[in-house]
């Protein structure tokens, strides 16, 4: 099904500035656009994403994927203190430890963020918030 919405395109040409400007205004020409309604499956699509418990879902495995790889970045930078004693295979072995235990850390603090209780803290702040503005609004109606 497609609807279609009918726009006016007007121009007109003032006198007073341009030197061969005609004195009368160019006809205006209708154009037609057409607007696609979604279909079913986009609107079901659209529900699942609206979901609190899909979004939290996503939102803390989008945050655990964002933690292991900040880890592994941030950890590969991470040098023993006695890195002139050890070979270069303990270096590698103790590079590998350190960047997996950031990556795990980073991963667990990332999926926490967008997890239940991040949005229920949200929820909290944001109705503390409407609270407070509503007993300001108050006293000036």
């Amino acid at each position: 099904m497609r609807v279609l919405v009918w726009t006016t395109i007007m121009t007109s040409n003032p006198d007073s500035d341009l030197p061969n400007a005609s004195s009368s205004q160019e006809e205006s020409k209708p154009a037609i656009e057409t607007i696609r309604l979604p279909t079913m499956d986009e609107i079901q699509g659209q529900d699942i994403w609206n979901n609190c418990a899909v979004r939290s879902v996503m939102s803390g495995v989008m945050g655990g994927g964002l933690g292991l790889a900040m880890g592994l970045f941030l950890g590969s930078f991470d040098t023993p203190l006695l890195q002139d004693q050890m070979t270069g295979r303990q270096q590698l072995v103790y590079q590998a430890k350190q960047m997996g235990q950031r990556s795990w850390s980073n991963c667990k603090s990332f999926a926490l963020m967008g997890g239940p209780k991040a949005a229920c803290v949200g929820c909290a702040g944001f109705a503390a918030f409407s609270v407070a503005i509503e007993k300001v609004l108050e006293r000036y109606t």
